[in-house]
């Protein structure tokens, strides 16, 4: 009798070339400090024209040049600078050290769960190749042969979820985290797509194969290292 030949295909999502997350370089921020020289170059030419009592400070009645006036004005912007950058030093610490803390205690759990789900990868390919439970013959040492695997497979789940609800509960439910925590959710929905693969029960009627592929462990790979490596940047500037 000929067997009915089935493919059964397993989650499976879009490949991320490029996260939303990659950083483009100094250029824009170049443009920015380009940008903000020529406002305050045009503000300071209009208040200038428009009051020029201003330039009094600088000059006596006899047009001599004064540098009381401008000693005074740099002691001023100094006293005024000195105070701001303090404060600015305080909180800097404080945002970058916390900042700092939760992103290695992220980066951490990201990497212990590509550890797992990557070793959970290799069991199913193991398991796929030493079994060929695609030929869908029932016999006891093939079924053996899943058990043993499947056991192990079973082993990893509890850990990878644990690792998948502590990164959910890392990050706020906002636009900005919506890439990242898709990702965290497509890798939990990867690994619970097997359960399919773990519970088909071969016969001599159905010929099926299992699809699968790797890609969200890549996806995850890609947009947390980058997400992380913005958040470093960010960290770095006291934001």
């Amino acid at each position: 009798m000929e067997q009915e030949k089935v493919t059964r295909k397993l989650f499976s999502c879009a490949k991320i070339k490029t996260s939303q997350y990659k950083e483009e370089g100094n250029n824009k921020n170049i443009e920015k400090i380009i940008t903000i020289i020529f406002f305050i170059t045009v503000l300071l030419t209009i208040i200038f024209y428009r009051y020029k009592s201003i330039l009094n400070i600088f000059f006596d009645k006899n047009g001599d040049f004064q540098w009381v006036g401008v000693t005074s004005i740099v002691a001023i912007l100094t006293f005024g600078y000195s105070i701001y950058s303090t404060n600015k030093k305080n909180k800097y610490d404080i945002i970058s050290k916390e900042r700092i803390r939760w992103i290695n205690d992220v980066k951490q759990q990201i990497a212990e769960l590509l550890v797992l789900m990557n070793k959970y990868d290799n069991i199913v390919r193991k398991c796929s190749a030493e079994g060929r439970l695609q030929l869908s013959t029932n016999t006891p040492k093939q079924l053996k042969i899943r058990n043993k695997y499947h056991k192990e497979a079973n082993l990893l789940m509890e850990d990878i979820s644990f690792k998948i609800n502590i990164l959910l509960l890392s990050f706020a439910d906002n636009p900005d985290n919506e890439q990242i925590i898709s990702c965290i959710k497509d890798a939990s929905n990867w690994v619970d797509s097997f359960y399919m693969y773990w519970n088909w029960c071969p016969n001599p009627f159905v010929d099926i194969t299992f699809l699968y592929d790797n890609v969200p462990i890549q996806n995850l790979m890609i947009v947390s290292r980058d997400y992380l490596n913005r958040e470093w940047h960010k960290a770095q500037k006291g934001k």
